[in-house]
């Protein structure tokens, strides 16, 4: 929980930070054409006016600010999922790896110290590791004197699907962003249109189409951008749940192996 909170507040902070950004780069025009009129009045004359009057160069970011100011404030929203479903996307692909799961080797390791009767070194070596099996080999540990090696296994199981079960509501924001994001955009779509309708209905007879270009900007450009947040979520989130698929599958075998070298086949 806490790392998702830590999601949050930095994809908060991007937010603030971009829309800091876009503030400045849209007031750049501005200044630069006082800064142009001050240098083209005294010195040049027509030259530096034709200068001063040249167009600026467009660069990336002040498409995508002229893009996020024409998409209203329904891009904010969509531009916030996107923060944190890439937030959470990296916290899952940094944790989902096999070294913090199901870690080679680890499982041998345990058999040769707990066949030799180490249970102290068992427990150390746990508390180093810290991977999920080896919080379900602690939870074997505390029920290490059982004679039935079916109430073990069922203790065992029960941890790890306890821990499985908690890895995967962490993948829960991506399937909210994969989910939300092009409801956002139809959302956008759908206020565009009505301010389209809106306008046709205030002027009577529409004689020039370009006065609905603000209107259907808006609509056509929250619904891709809802769409482009969307898609790479959804595929992040299967990709994630896929593995965690396979490593339910390797845990489970990790543990009947314990359970059967180390229980019955003392």
């Amino acid at each position: 929980m806490k790392k998702q909170m830590v999601v949050v507040a930095l994809a908060l902070a991007g937010a603030v930070w971009f829309k800091g950004i876009l503030a400045q780069e849209a007031a750049k025009p501005a200044e630069g054409a006082e800064v142009a009129a001050a240098e083209a009045a005294p010195a040049e004359g027509a030259e530096a006016a034709a200068e001063a009057e040249a167009p600026k160069e467009i660069t990336a970011l002040d498409q995508w600010a002229t893009y996020i100011k024409q998409g209203g404030k329904t891009m904010w929203f969509i531009g916030l999922l996107s923060i944190l479903g890439l937030g959470c996307a990296l916290e899952r692909f940094w944790n989902m790896r096999r070294s913090r799961i199901v870690p080679d080797g680890f499982s041998a390791k345990v058999i040769e110290l707990w066949k030799s009767g180490k249970t102290d070194e068992v427990a150390a070596l746990c508390t180093r590791n810290r991977s999920m099996l080896a919080r379900v080999v602690e939870t074997m540990l505390q029920h290490g004197d059982s004679k039935d090696y079916q109430e073990v296994k069922q203790f065992a199981e029960d941890k790890a699907g306890r821990e499985l079960r908690l890895e995967n509501r962490k993948s829960a924001m991506l399937a909210t962003a994969a989910t939300l994001s092009p409801l956002l955009g139809l959302f956008g779509t759908v206020l565009g249109l009505l301010g389209a309708f809106g306008t046709v209905a205030a002027m009577g007879e529409m004689g020039d189409a370009s006065v609905l270009a603000d209107d259907i900007g808006q609509a056509l450009i929250t619904t891709v951008a809802g769409l482009a947040v969307s898609m790479p979520c959804l595929f992040a989130y299967n990709y994630i749940k896929g593995r965690l698929n396979l490593f339910s599958v390797l845990l489970e075998e990790e543990i009947s192996d314990l359970v059967n070298q180390v229980f019955i086949r003392r």
